[in-house]
Parts: structure tokens; sequence; C-alpha cells
């Protein structure tokens, strides 16, 4: 015990920061109510069948309309094994958000952030765990993190000042060895690099000039250097070119689409198949009232968009006469289920099928209001009608043709202007 208050006494890191009195958890939560998180419970037990224990968490907290399971690990050193020691917490994350749909977020602190096995985490994280937010804060005021709020990351040395980092790829060793996870941010990232710079219709996201990749970091909300390893990825894959030595072009796009359909399909997403009210059967007259029950919904409705074969109606690219209905939402389900009368079934080929998005910044950040109904980007369209069983990919190659298909054969040129 005098041995620990001893280290405890000669480790007095330094900090130029007004909360740098702050230590462990109490940072942690500090942080996170900084970037809009609210505190719900602390301790939280949960009850699964078949478990002897509860499943046990840090924290429930709240941000937007979104619930998410918190947590937290110390450590005084943040080296390779940290991930292997993380596990059984990640897995106890997944539990909850499979039991009560709470988002997992990971926090950990730690004495000193070393920004190599942080890039080192970041790539596992991304292989073994995708939909896992994560955190990670030292003593000396660094903070790295991917959370629905935005991506950040800001390291400082052992007086707390800012230390200078060299955003440039080549000189980034551990850029070399990025890969693509199609994950949340790999997904956003080429959307904004595909869409920002059209004024095609189908996108209701970021538009503007991106003449290079600090200006997708800022058109696409997204910290920088999370921007730099995402394009070395792209450039090692053959998917991302850069013209004139700086202004970011997208190449070989039929076949990182392809790759993108292999690696995903609708059912990737938490699903529940629905009915109305009034009986499992839908005609024509079905949908143009679940359509005008869309637009009728208030404005403090839980977020939502159309996808799949209705939203192809919606943007004029109806091509079969499928009517099975994919909406998108976040928060909670019964609020939108009582309020377009639909009740959950257990038919499969249900009529309506409601989502919750496993990649939410990348489904609904670049969503356009088409005739006052809240309709998801056409590459979403497109991926989310490829694997359906109802004329699915007859649906998406007639998308492709018709829009999606010019837009990017357009996106592997130099802008206009530049």
């Amino acid at each position: 015990m005098e041995a620990d208050k001893s280290k405890s006494k000669r480790w007095q890191p330094r900090s130029s920061l007004d909360d740098a009195s702050l230590r462990g958890t109490p940072r942690i939560l500090h942080l996170l109510k900084k970037r809009g998180f609210r505190l719900r419970e602390e301790d939280v037990r949960l009850q699964a069948e078949g478990l002897s224990r509860d499943l046990h968490l840090d924290f429930l907290m709240s941000w937007e309309d979104r619930s998410f399971a918190v947590e937290v690990k110390e450590s005084r050193k943040f080296a390779d094994w940290v991930f292997h020691w993380m596990a059984r917490s990640i897995l106890a994350l997944q539990a909850a958000h499979r039991l009560k749909g709470w988002e997992p977020i990971l926090a950990i602190y730690v004495e000193s952030i070393d920004l190599r096995i942080v890039r080192r985490f970041r790539d596992q994280i991304a292989l073994y765990a995708p939909g896992l937010w994560w955190l990670v804060a030292d003593a000396y005021g660094s903070l790295i993190a991917h959370l629905p709020s935005g991506d950040e990351e800001e390291v400082r040395d052992l007086q707390g000042r800012k230390a200078r980092l060299q955003p440039r790829i080549s000189s980034q060793p551990s850029y070399a060895s990025a890969k693509l996870s199609f994950g949340d941010l790999d997904q956003w990232l080429f959307k904004v690099l595909l869409f920002a710079r059209s004024q095609a219709p189908g996108w209701g996201g970021p538009r503007g000039s991106i003449r290079n990749l600090a200006q997708l970091a800022k058109l696409a909300a997204v910290a920088p250097p999370l921007v730099y390893r995402w394009a070395a990825a792209m450039e090692r894959s053959g998917y991302l070119a850069k013209q004139m030595g700086r202004v970011p072009v997208l190449a070989n796009t039929d076949a990182l689409l392809g790759e993108w359909r292999g690696r995903y399909r609708i059912s990737d997403n938490n699903q529940i198949p629905c009915s109305s009210l009034f009986g499992e059967h839908a005609d024509e007259s079905f949908y143009d009232e679940f359509v005008s029950r869309l637009r009728r919904l208030p404005d403090n409705a839980p977020p939502y968009a159309l996808t799949g074969h209705q939203a192809c109606r919606l943007y004029r690219l109806k091509h079969s006469e499928a009517r099975s209905i994919h909406l998108y939402y976040a928060g909670e389900p019964s609020v939108l289920m009582e309020a377009l009368q639909l009740v959950p079934s257990d038919n499969p080929a249900a009529p309506v099928v409601l989502l919750q998005p496993r990649h939410r910044r990348s489904v609904f950040g670049g969503i356009s209001r088409v005739d006052n109904v809240p309709v998801c980007d056409i590459l979403q369209v497109y991926l989310d009608l490829y694997h359906l069983p109802d004329r699915g990919r007859e649906q998406a190659d007639f998308v492709y043709e018709r829009s999606l298909g010019p837009l990017m054969r357009d996106a592997m040129e130099l802008p206009d202007g530049i």
C-alpha cells in the first residue's frame, strides 16, 4: 500500500486544461458530458436468461434520442495487450446492445497515450467490433475518440501542450498498414467525396468543393487524421488517386462498389418486420396511406428515412412492381409504430420492415426530402436493394444505370475549375 502511495505521489502529470484535476472515471464522464451525453444510471445490471450472474455495466447514458451503455477501463499503460484485456467489456457491451438496443461505448483512461498503439487499437476495433463507439483519454489532456458526436484526435505532450503532428500520409508509417473496414466512417467519407462536388439529385448531405483531404475532413466533419488514414487505405486498395498531387479523385469505382456489395446486406441492420393494425395484406392503397402518414408525422418524431423499392418510387426511378417498404429509424421504435399504425409481425415477408441502422452516420447523413418525405441517399438505396429477394437486384441495376453509374463515372474525373 505504501509503495502504491509513493508511486501516486511521483506521478503528477501537468496539463493546461481547466479540468486537469479530474482523473480516471470522473474525467471520462466529464469528457462525455462535454460532448452532449447525459448520465441516466450508474452501476447498471441486466438479467439475461441462462446466466448465473447479472450483466454488469458502468453507466447508461443518452445522447440526442439514443441510449448508450458505457464501460470504463483504467490502465497505467496503453500497450498492444490492452485490446485483449478489453474483450470481456466489449462482449458485455455487445450483449447489452442485443438485449436492450443500447449502443456500446468503450471508454479507456490511461496515464499517457502512445499514438502508434492507439492507431493499432483503432484497426483492431474496426476489424473485430466495427459497431463499437470508443474513447481513449490520458492524464495530460490527450483525447482520441470515435463517438456519434464526432471523431476527434488531439494529442498533448507531457506538459499538456498540443503535440505537433505531421498529417502528410507519406510521413506517417502507421498509415502504410491502413485497411478499409467498410464501417460507418469509411462509408460516410466515401459518400461525401462521391456526392459533395456534384449537383446531382439523390443526396441531401454536405456539398462543396474538395481540393484536398483537409477540405474533405472539414466538409464531412471528421478529424483530419482519420481522413488521412482512410485515404491511405483507399489508395492502398486502388480506389483513390491524387491528381495534380493533392486533389482526391475516386478510382476503380465499379470494383469498390462490388466489394461493398459483398460485405453488406440490408439484413445487417436490426430489423423489425411489421404489418398494419388492420392485417398483413398490402396493396397500392396501403403504400399511399403509409406515405401519407409519414408526411403527417410531427417534427419531434424520431429520425427516419425511406429506402429500398419505395424510395425508388419517390426518386422517380421505379422499375419493378415490388411493394415491400423498408424504413430506417432511430430511437424508440414504438413511437414510430404507433404513429404509422404498425404492429410487430412474425412473418418474414411482412409488408413493412423497420431498420435500426448499423452505420447510423452513413445512413442518416445524406438524407434528402423528396415530396416531403425523408429518403436515403441514392447509393444507400442501391445497396439496400441489391440483395432484397423481391426483385431487388433488378431494381438496383436500374438505379445504377439511370442514376448512380453516371455519377460514379464523373467522380473519377478531375473536378471542373481545378
